[in-house]
């Protein structure tokens, strides 16, 4: 059921050990001999406690056993302390072991509450066993404790039965206005079957598809200039004369001819559309020969362009350009390239949107299929939109909707018809063709077996959920965005699919792998727009945005807020001393150790150069500056080795200014902590200085 590696195994087993070994120093009462043996077992009793904390955060072992192993910890190391609070204050402080179980059932479930009431109770006995105590009480506490989880449990799983019906139905009622009925009916039908394949049906799909196209590619471009901040972007798609004509653009400039077509006369464009590949040109000395939109010289330095392939035709290129020297490198043609794709995807998920209208009648359902999937880019929407219509299209009773997650295993996001809550769980299933019954086409891989294989083919699948044995037939869909894959559908089945459904089922199915890529893909595009590309913190755009709303939010509810302002000292030198490769490896290791340094709750970001940037919500200057102390020693005592087997070393200053005694706004905060940063490189540098004390 769980995929679990060797060093998972190790760790769970040390972990076991170690709690074993504390329940026989308790119950023996091993730690409470003498002072030695007491402070030797609350030595024991501390690292116990380290090496399952590291395990929790670090490891990859699936949650569910994560939380038990934390529950099991809580419950040992709270009856442990129990028993030290009896013995310093002479109280029974056992009559309140009940509240430690309603935790651990609020935080994890009621199955984690019981393991941990009967570990408890394990405890309680065998400890009142050897030390000759009264069992009654114990007894009595692990009772109530009992009864209290299991109440807490239940009330808190009808809470979120609840909760999930009214979001189902509140989704329901959301979605209700997209739907209409394709097939022929009565009067009161929302849509008339003959006005969908008619002339003037076509023509308002065809008007409503272009719509959707325009907003998309403008999005596209939208998502360019704030992924890559270019000085002009423009996208030119091939019309119906065949030539190659501004689509959306994104400029600062007033000087730019959109409806000039591209020429393979122009120097730059003549030489994409010869040899079909990208251009990057980092040093233009003189951009009205080259780039052809411009109708004068704008002193762009910088030019980048990538075009949009179907079968090794052009149908468009993206430009891109800029007035500062070396603004664009590889990495950047990589990711017009991964979106000249994406545009190909889009126009392509148009023109089949189209070309379905004509084949209404055998394929109605399907064109309802792609007309609502278009609408969702989130993958728990794809699924549940997608899911429904496929179980209806094959006469499923029920199905399973899982994504691919970072560790090669599936997450159940949505399911339909099944009589167990498994959302949120792990899947793991091989979906290669190794089985019987396998059929394959170019985006999916289909497995269809009867259910009595289950257990054998997918014991992973047969763990999680086995359906009732009137489904006879169990459908596994492989969903593949390109070449890699990106979740499945399981179908559980009366009867086999036949022929006519399977083709039906086989653009679907290729519909929703697009889809769900295209969702994977607009998340990662989603993140660069607001990461910084070397570092992987946040860029300086996002900060002043996620600061300008924590300012609001602190002044709301009158909580503190600080900000850090982190610079490197002599950067420079060490640039020119040790190269600017090992300046980036400098930088990166910084972002590290912030990330290290901070709390979860805590924004990072790259404010520009060798410049960082730390905001610490509900924190005055106080617990701030020792934020900032900790990651001030950390860097001093840092050591990196280049490739070459020296040493670099380096120290920050940092500036510290706090809401509300150092400023009143935004603009005030940053620049008191930049004043506070500038004296701690007056002085010295490898400082820390709190504005209060300069003012």
């Amino acid at each position: 059921m769980f995929n679990l590696k060797k060093r998972h195994i190790i760790i769970l087993s040390l972990f076991s050990l170690m709690l074993l070994a504390t329940s026989a120093c308790y119950t023996f009462g091993i730690g409470s001999g003498n002072e030695y043996k007491n402070i030797l077992f609350l030595a024991f009793i501390a690292l116990f406690f380290v090496f399952s904390i590291i395990s929790y955060i670090v490891t990859r072992i699936p949650q569910n056993i994560k939380n038990k192993m934390l529950s099991l910890l809580m419950v040992a190391a709270f009856i442990i302390l129990l028993d030290y609070i009896e013995s310093a204050f002479r109280f029974n402080a056992h009559s309140s072991i009940y509240l430690i179980f309603s935790l651990i059932t609020l935080l994890f479930g009621i199955v984690d509450g019981v393991i941990s009431v009967l570990y408890g109770a394990a405890l309680f006995l065998t400890k009142a066993y050897f030390s000759s105590r009264p069992y009654e009480r114990y007894i009595f506490y692990s009772i109530v404790s009992m009864t209290s989880v299991v109440t807490i449990g239940l009330l808190v799983a009808y809470e979120r039965k609840i909760i999930k019906r009214l979001k189902n139905k509140i989704v329901t009622l959301q979605e209700a206005p997209l739907e209409f009925n394709l097939k022929p009916g009565g009067r009161n039908d929302p849509v008339q079957y003959s006005e969908i394949i008619s002339d003037d049906g076509l023509k308002k799909e065809k008007n409503r598809l272009m719509v959707m196209l325009n907003e998309r590619l403008f999005n596209i471009v939208e998502t360019i200039r704030s992924t890559i901040h270019p000085y002009t972007v423009i996208l030119y798609l091939i019309d119906s004369d065949m030539k190659l004509r501004g689509r959306e653009i994104l400029s600062n400039s007033e000087w730019i001819d959109m409806d000039k077509p591209l020429s393979s006369d122009d120097p730059y464009i003549g030489w994409i559309l010869k040899n079909k590949k990208s251009m990057l040109l980092n040093e233009i000395k003189d951009e009205i020969k080259g780039i052809p939109y411009y109708t004068r010289n704008e002193g762009i330095k910088s030019f980048m362009a990538v075009p949009a392939l179907r079968e090794n035709d052009i149908v468009g290129i993206i430009c891109v350009d800029s007035l500062e020297v070396q603004a664009f490198t590889d990495e950047h043609t990589k990711l017009l390239t991964v979106i000249s794709n994406q545009i190909i995807d889009l126009m392509d998920n148009i023109e089949l949107q189209y070309k379905l209208r004509y084949d209404m009648y055998e394929k109605g359902a399907m064109y309802t299929f792609v007309r609502t999937l278009s609408h969702y880019i989130d993958a728990s929407d794809i699924a549940r939109a997608s899911l429904s219509e496929i179980i209806r299209i094959a006469n499923a009773s029920a199905g399973i909707f899982a994504t691919k997650n970072e560790h090669n295993n599936f997450d159940v996001v949505f399911t339909q018809n099944i009589d167990k809550d498994i959302v949120g769980k792990d899947l793991f299933i091989d979906t290669e063709p190794t089985h019987d019954g396998i059929l394959e086409n170019q985006l999916s891989v289909t497995s269809q077996v009867t259910t009595a294989q289950i257990k054998f083919l997918y014991p992973a699948l047969y763990n999680l959920y086995v359906p009732d044995k009137t489904l006879k037939y169990t459908v596994i869909i492989s969903l593949r965005g390109k070449t890699e894959q990106v979740g499945l559908i399981v179908l559980f089945m009366e009867n086999t699919i036949n022929e006519r459904i399977s083709i039906i089922l086989d653009t679907l199915i290729n519909q929703v792998s697009i889809s769900l890529y295209n969702s994977i893909l607009f998340d990662k595009l989603g993140k660069l727009a607001i990461t910084d590309g070397l570092t992987n913190l946040h860029n300086h755009r996002h900060f002043q945005e996620y600061l300008e709303a924590e300012i609001k939010e602190a002044s709301r509810y009158n909580k503190p807020l600080t900000l850090l302002m982190i610079d490197i000292d002599h950067f420079k030198i060490l640039n020119d001393t040790y190269g600017h490769p090992q300046g980036d490896r400098v930088l990166k290791k910084l972002s590290e150790i912030i990330m290290q340094t901070i709390r979860d709750v805590d924004f990072a970001a790259r404010y520009g150069g060798e410049e960082f940037c730390i905001v610490l919500p509900n924190t005055d200057a106080k617990g701030a500056n020792k934020t900032a102390e900790r990651l001030r020693k950390n860097i001093e005592t840092l050591t990196i080795k280049t490739d070459t087997g020296k040493n670099i070393k380096f120290t920050i200053s940092i500036g510290i200014s706090s809401l509300p005694e150092d400023a009143r706004g935004k603009d005030e905060l940053i620049l008191h902590a930049d004043k506070s940063l500038y004296l701690s490189k007056e002085n010295g540098r490898n400082k820390t200085t709190i504005y209060d004390t300069i003012k």
